[in-house]
């Protein structure tokens, strides 16, 4: 009987590393999935639209493209794919979320299954 605590807590480290490796996987899946869908809907010419419009935006940076393909320098489109990536990562945290709470809500009646605390033996209360 003495081995019950060991074998509980590898039981439970080994649950919670299979469920990091299962978020982490999903996660890195999920931000792959939203970046595809963030790309497709932006092109070249978004990059045109962009450098006429930022300025006017509060908050915006600079977006100068023109200058950029004079230069040969990328660095706009580098900012661009950096937002794209940022987005897509808090898309894929909160597909993480939904999931997790949608877990919780289905774990929910479980609790109903669970027997309420008996009262001890001679009416006192039960200590070791």
């Amino acid at each position: 009987m003495g081995y019950a605590a060991s074998l509980y807590n590898m039981m439970r480290n080994t649950g919670a590393a299979v469920g990091i490796a299962f978020m982490t996987n999903t996660l890195i899946r999920n931000q792959q999935i939203h970046q595809s869908h963030l790309v497709e809907h932006f092109s070249i010419f978004d990059a045109w639209r962009l450098s006429a419009t930022a300025p006017h935006g509060p908050g915006a940076p600079l977006f100068h493209y023109l200058p950029q393909i004079i230069s040969g320098q990328k660095q706009g489109l580098g900012l661009v794919y950096g937002l794209i990536q940022a987005q897509s990562s808090i898309l894929a945290f909160n597909d993480i979320y939904r999931v997790l709470a949608a877990l919780t809500l289905l774990m929910i009646p479980s609790f109903l299954l669970f027997r309420g605390a008996r009262p001890a033996a001679g009416g006192g209360s039960a200590m070791h």
